[in-house]
């Protein structure tokens, strides 16, 4: 029921259980059964956190290449709002002949997933042990892919501050091609011109040739607003000059896209939580992300078996402090002359 209520829609769901086991039984019900088992799922997360809490290495060596790329998605709520999904994506990189196009291209493999709606300072903490499950901290080299948002930094800044950051190609484009199109305009042919040599620069030269080209774009300015959208992009890219080198990055055979973080938001949040018409209760959110990830990650049978024991370790700490209020609550045992006359013949 857990399983099915996490890849599918719980309407879906019931008809499964229904198909597969002639069992029937209320849509409301499966989907208890799912919050509750994801909630453990979640809860357990947050267990392994605190374990980890004092540990910076794994024990076992690393992979040689890690990519860790984060970014965000929006979900609907129950009452019209919307919440961000945070997720990194963490995966394994190497450079591969491709004899299709005859060139090298670095392909991303074993991806896996962790993904909540929590602020960043909790979801920077409880992050921890999926990094630390993938060998992160002790790989050889870590690579970052990432577009500019603040809070992915700070993530990077919380768990590999040393790790090799670059600035999502697509995304530094956009930057570029809004420069261009402030001043030549908006699905021009000549901004389609400009943008196509800007491009190949980019990824071909060093970022100063760039960065230079947008001061060159200035002299055809026509307005201060023009002037203004040219600075702001320039100081964009000035300011992560270090992150945009791309010909550097392509030598050295690192990943310049975030693609496998963008495709995650359809695997992981998306293909079941952002469906038509789908709104989500906030306490409900997480669990069902804890879930998704055992799914996506490919980790079901084994953390179903964590969810079990976790469960069973929980009832077991219910019924010892229930036993306990239960032997502090108990009135005391009257003192009787029988009982007084039984001790003083045993101690006598």
């Amino acid at each position: 029921m857990t399983r099915l209520g996490s890849k599918m829609p719980y309407e879906q769901a019931v008809e499964e259980v229904w198909l597969n086991r002639r069992t029937r039984m209320k849509e409301c019900t499966l989907r208890d059964t799912t919050n509750r088992h994801g909630r453990l799922a979640e809860a357990i997360v947050k267990a392994k956190t605190d374990k980890l809490a004092t540990i910076t290495e794994s024990v076992e060596a690393g992979p040689q290449q890690v990519l860790v790329s984060s970014d965000g998605a929006n979900i609907r709520l129950t009452d019209g709002e919307w919440r961000e999904v945070k997720t990194v994506v963490i995966g394994e990189f190497a450079s591969q002949w491709n004899e299709k196009v005859s060139a090298i291209e670095v392909k991303t493999s074993n991806l896996s997933y962790f993904s909540r709606s929590y602020g960043i300072r909790e979801f920077e903490q409880y992050a921890l042990p999926e990094l630390y499950e993938r060998g992160v901290f002790n790989a050889d080299k870590v690579v970052t892919v990432n577009d500019g948002a603040e809070w992915i930094q700070s993530f990077v800044d919380y768990h590999i501050p040393k790790a090799t950051r670059i600035l999502d190609f697509r995304h530094a484009l956009d930057h570029i091609l809004a420069a261009g199109q402030a001043v030549l305009g908006e699905r021009t042919e000549g901004t389609q011109q400009w943008f196509s040599t800007m491009a190949h620069q980019l990824k071909h030269k060093p970022p100063q040739h760039t960065i230079a080209d947008l001061c060159l774009l200035k002299s055809q300015v026509t307005s201060e607003e023009q002037a203004a959208a040219i600075d702001h992009e320039q100081r964009y890219l000035q300011k992560r000059e270090a992150m945009i080198d791309y010909p550097h990055f392509q030598n050295k055979g690192y990943p310049i896209g975030s693609g496998s973080v963008e495709s995650s938001h359809k695997l992981v949040v998306h293909s079941r939580m952002k469906q038509a018409g789908m709104r989500w209760a906030d306490n409900n959110i997480d669990p069902m992300l804890a879930l998704r990830n055992l799914v996506c990650n490919g980790r079901w049978s084994s953390g179903w078996q964590e969810i079990v024991a976790f469960h069973w370790e929980e009832c077991r700490r219910e019924m010892h402090e229930l036993a306990r209020r239960q032997r502090l609550s108990a009135p005391p045992i009257p003192i009787t002359f029988a009982a007084v006359k039984a001790l003083c013949a045993t101690i006598g």
